[in-house]
């Protein structure tokens, strides 16, 4: 053709036959900022020199004429994928990165894409939904093209926008059907282990303390609203302006708690605060009294203030109970101390006591 003359009827007219003349639309208007929408066709919808045809769907199926198209072939059918990607972690003393174990959906249908996670127990991460389910385009340059059932294979890696998924393994399912492409699918790999993960398992199965549950639902369920009244008094007449209190014991069957309610006769004098004590467990056996100090007991008695100060006192955080020293002669005998400080607050007197 470039050896004809360029005279009148010897140039061909490359618009014979053609219908379409349309123009692409390249430019648009966002918020007043006038955009360059990106690379389009040229005049009647024909690829201008240096373009590349972008594929709507993919390769598969070839069908066409009388076979179904792939929406209604692989209708409601997808492709599943075990990966695994690798998250940095700064700024953290117990780990440095993180390994998000993750499946991989791939639809038949459309071509479309679909990422998740397994949600795990007080992960405190965002998990679910990583990727919604829409067609993903390939890494750069070729970003202008899509993925397709011929980019997935085990034992590699996939980049997903910022993130590269290391694929581990697949289901029957997707084995059967890639091999049946005439793909060869790669030998599965184990998926690494998460060090913090790990770390917590280890802690689970090594409680800080053991403990038993007891189940309480039968309880509840057949004493619920159901109380014991009991009446009596309390004889405080041996106090200064005490007088018999009478009072009504309430016990509650649903969790065996306690309380105590004061009777308050009209016009007595007292305030008319009726609950003596608060709905709670009480103890069946009471504590042990204070011992004063220097008795023998497992949690030795520092200091004990006057009892106009509200009898407070100070115990011994470090349980040693007595300074007991040792000594050794010259003829191997011990000699045994043993040193006693008493503080009287009264007079302030310090007696010290050596045996």
């Amino acid at each position: 053709m470039s050896s004809l003359p360029l005279l009148p009827g010897y140039s061909p007219n490359k618009h014979l036959g053609k219908e379409a003349f349309h123009k692409s639309h390249h430019f648009d208007t966002s918020n007043g900022v006038t955009l360059l929408v990106g690379e389009k066709p040229g005049i009647g919808g024909e690829t201008l020199p240096g373009q590349n045809t972008r594929p709507k769907y993919s390769v598969y199926p070839k069908g066409e004429g009388r076979e179904q198209p792939a929406w209604v072939a692989f209708d409601k059918q997808a492709l599943c994928f075990d990966a695994y990607f690798e998250e940095l972690v700064p700024q953290a003393r117990e780990e440095t990165y993180r390994i998000r174990k993750c499946k991989i959906f791939f639809h038949l249908e459309d071509d479309t894409i679909r990422v998740v996670e397994p949600q795990s127990k007080n992960s405190g991460m965002p998990q679910g939904t990583l990727i919604r389910r829409h067609r993903i385009p390939l890494p750069p340059p070729h970003d202008d093209q899509f993925y397709n059932v011929f980019h997935f294979n085990v034992n590699q890696e996939v980049a997903l926008y910022s993130r590269r998924f290391t694929i581990t393994n697949c289901d029957n399912f997707t084995r059967n059907f890639i091999t049946n492409l005439g793909v060869r699918l790669n030998e599965p790999t184990p998926s690494p282990v998460d060090p913090y993960s790990q770390l917590r398992d280890d802690k689970s199965m090594n409680p800080l303390r053991p403990y038993e549950r007891i189940d309480t639902r039968r309880q509840f369920l057949d004493n619920d609203s159901k109380v014991l009244r009991f009446y009596g008094y309390w004889d405080d007449s041996s106090s200064l302006f005490g007088d018999v209190r009478d009072l009504v014991l309430h016990y509650f069957l649903v969790d065996d708690t306690i309380e105590i309610r004061e009777v308050i006769a009209p016009n007595c004098g007292r305030d008319h605060v009726s609950k003596f004590l608060r709905r709670s467990k009480l103890p069946k056996l009471a504590p042990s009294g204070l011992l004063p100090p220097g008795a023998v007991t497992p949690r030795a008695v520092l200091n004990v203030f006057d009892s106009n100060q509200g009898k407070r006192f100070i115990l011994d955080s470090l349980k040693v109970r007595f300074c007991k020293i040792f000594h050794k002669v010259n003829n191997g005998g011990n000699i045994f101390i043993f040193k006693l400080i008493q503080c009287k607050i009264y007079n302030t007197q310090i007696q010290k006591l050596m045996v």
